[in-house]
């Protein structure tokens, strides 16, 4: 049986495009086509590389343990209202001998894919505001991918140094995350707007959804877009450097400053990770730092465990799933910053 080694792979070689036109009827074929590009990336840019870590694990036992692990992180992440990256990212990390750059490409690639799936129904459905979508795209993308190069730069240039400071600051981040978690006011499912400022209106983001619940359309407006834009390249930065999904920062923009209502915002934050993820992920794919026997279980694991999530959410109590959430949150946080300062000589 062999052993299971993970490698990062930097080098400037290129990738061909490859163009691929199917008809409508063969979404699965497309799946499966998408699925096989990604293997063949991940296989070409890991070959020739040096050994970065291993898990002294069978093919086969390395992909059922991170397919059983990612199942629980989905399940645990849809019960308490978060995205699966948030945990998967800090968690694997923290906890794991695998190259920092390979498991924050992958939180991207499963934060694309788990955002990609839920954005279908959304958008069909109207409740994410495709104008919304267009104005914040371009930034939240362009600055995902800007985190991503950066990410890729401070792996080629500063080595175990630069490490060192990236798990700093993702320590410290997520620990900041857990505090608003714990401290944050409630969100509001349906914010009133009293005053929409002149560039929002100029842009013209307001929009009307159907709700079921109580069977009727809502108009609604949205402010303060000015901010949002900066908002959004902020979230951008941070979602391509750290490989954390961003909906635990972009649904409180959408919602507590733009003042979006909750479902759009929540459904409006989905759409967009999946669109700027899918570029962000392209630097991490072209430097070979997406290893497939890693990424497809965490991916395939962690839709499963949304999917199961839902579908349980019921008869668990969220609010006790939340004060988990919070504690592996501060334990990674923690670990990250520990680890960070053992590497810079301090402990």
């Amino acid at each position: 049986m062999g052993v299971v080694v993970l490698k990062s792979h930097i080098s400037g070689s290129s990738i061909s495009r490859v163009s691929i036109v199917l008809d409508g009827s063969h979404r699965s074929k497309l799946f499966v086509l998408t699925l096989a590009l990604f293997i063949f990336i991940g296989i070409s840019g890991t070959a020739a590389a040096e050994e970065s870590a291993s898990m002294g694990l069978s093919p086969a036992e390395f992909f059922i343990l991170f397919l059983v692990i990612s199942i629980f992180i989905g399940m645990v992440a849809v019960l308490a209202g978060v995205g699966g990256g948030v945990i998967f990212t800090p968690l694997m990390m923290g906890f794991t001998p695998i190259d920092g750059l390979i498991i924050r490409g992958t939180g991207l690639f499963v934060a694309m894919a788990g955002a990609l799936v839920a954005a279908r129904p959304f958008l069909k459905r109207g409740l994410a505001n495709i104008r919304l979508l267009y104005f914040a795209a371009v930034p939240y993308s362009a600055s995902a991918v800007a985190g991503a190069l950066l990410a890729v730069y401070i792996k080629q240039t500063m080595g175990v140094t630069g490490e060192a400071f990236v798990r700093l600051a993702l320590g410290s981040l997520v620990i900041i995350i857990a505090m608003l978690f714990v401290f944050a006011g409630g969100r509001i499912e349906y914010p009133e707007v009293r005053k929409v400022d002149r560039f929002t209106q100029r842009v013209g983001l307001a929009m009307a959804y159907w709700e079921e619940s109580i069977g009727s359309v809502v108009q609604y407006q949205v402010t303060r877009s000015w901010l949002g834009l900066l908002m959004f390249s902020g979230v951008g930065l941070i979602s391509g450097l750290f490989g954390l999904g961003a909906g635990w920062a972009m649904v409180p923009v959408l919602n507590l400053v733009m003042m979006a209502p909750l479902k759009v915002a929540a459904a409006s934050s989905k759409v967009l990770i999946g669109i700027g993820d899918t570029a962000a992920i392209w630097p991490y794919i072209m430097q070979g730092t997406i290893f497939p026997l890693f990424a497809v279980p965490c991916m395939i694991g962690l839709i499963v465990g949304t999917i199961l999530g839902a579908k349980i959410m019921i008869r668990v109590r969220a609010g006790f799933v939340r004060y988990l959430i919070i504690g592996i949150m501060f334990i990674s946080g923690i670990r990250l910053v520990q680890q960070s300062l053992s590497m810079l000589g301090y402990i």
